[in-house]
């Protein structure tokens, strides 16, 4: 479809008509409205693509943006773990090149080839090959950010909060965006992606929830929701940001996202439906400073 043929009036409906739910289909239901009313959009910025790794999963999309010294982002996609790909999210990383961030995109290895740790040590792996390459692709390498959703977000929290997944380069790390992630690991369906990543051994959840380790750790987050996030995918936030009250003494900055499902916030960033990338900006460049 060419952009511009339903309106913003149109998705948001067609969004809720979808309810609290999320599977292959509402994942396609929602990317094709959005697509529908933004079209593909020009890849003004990129993707350039790398190698952070020697599996083929291993790779990182780059989006250049102008200038030199910049702010480097870095987005870890969803997918359930055991599945989803960075070729998914080129306007979000036009959107971010555009305004001045070094915006890469990085795919992990996924279950049941793997298990946990992988998907954190490969995000660990990205921040590490970031701190590496970014003065080379125009970055400053000592102001990284991490943004993570969904299953994304539950590796890069694994890799931000348990000390021994951490990065070498976690002093260059000012801030994460945790948006719709699994923070706790509870007991899940044999054929989920949860079990075959996180195992079918549920004496290994504790230690393996990334909520465990919140409370050692004081990086500034942002916490993201979304209203019609199922229960199961957006009860974690809550806990994660009671965890970090807790051990902070003041609430975290927490975003409800009125009218969005739990990937439309994401596909729709850079669009007419955007109502998260101004507000992620502003709080990656209030921690920049």
């Amino acid at each position: 479809m060419t952009p511009q043929t339903v309106s913003c009036q149109d998705v948001l409906a067609r969004i809720a008509a979808l309810g609290a739910q999320f599977n292959p289909d509402v994942l396609a239901q929602t990317r094709a409205a959005i697509e529908a009313l933004a079209g593909e959009g020009a890849s003004q910025h990129g993707p350039v693509s790398e190698a952070y790794g020697d599996h083929p999963r291993q790779q990182i999309d780059i989006y250049t943006p102008d200038g030199r010294e910049r702010p480097v982002l870095l987005y870890v996609p969803g997918g359930g773990f055991v599945s989803g790909d960075k070729s998914g999210y080129r306007r979000l990383g036009n959107y971010f090149a555009a305004n001045g961030y070094l915006t890469l995109i990085g795919n992990y290895r996924l279950a049941p080839e793997v298990q946990w740790p992988a998907g954190a040590e490969d995000v660990a792996a990205m921040i590490d090959w970031a701190a590496r390459q970014a003065s080379r692709l125009g970055g400053d390498p000592s102001k990284i950010f991490v943004f993570g959703q969904s299953a994304g977000a539950t590796h890069a929290a694994g890799a931000l909060f348990d000390p021994d997944l951490r990065p070498r380069s976690m002093a260059a790390v000012r801030a994460a965006v945790l948006a719709s992630g699994i923070y706790r690991i509870t007991p899940a369906d044999s054929e989920s992606g949860i079990t075959r990543y996180f195992s079918a051994d549920t004496t290994t959840y504790p230690q393996r929830s990334p909520l465990t380790h919140a409370g050692r750790s004081e990086l500034p987050l942002l916490l993201v929701v979304a209203e019609y996030d199922p229960v199961f995918l957006g009860q974690p936030t809550l806990e994660l940001a009671s965890a970090v009250y807790t051990r902070a003494g003041s609430c975290p900055p927490l975003i409800r996202l009125c009218g969005h499902n739990h990937v439309s916030y994401v596909l729709g960033i850079g669009t007419a439906v955007d109502d998260l990338g101004p507000q992620v900006l502003q709080f990656l460049g209030d921690q920049a400073s």
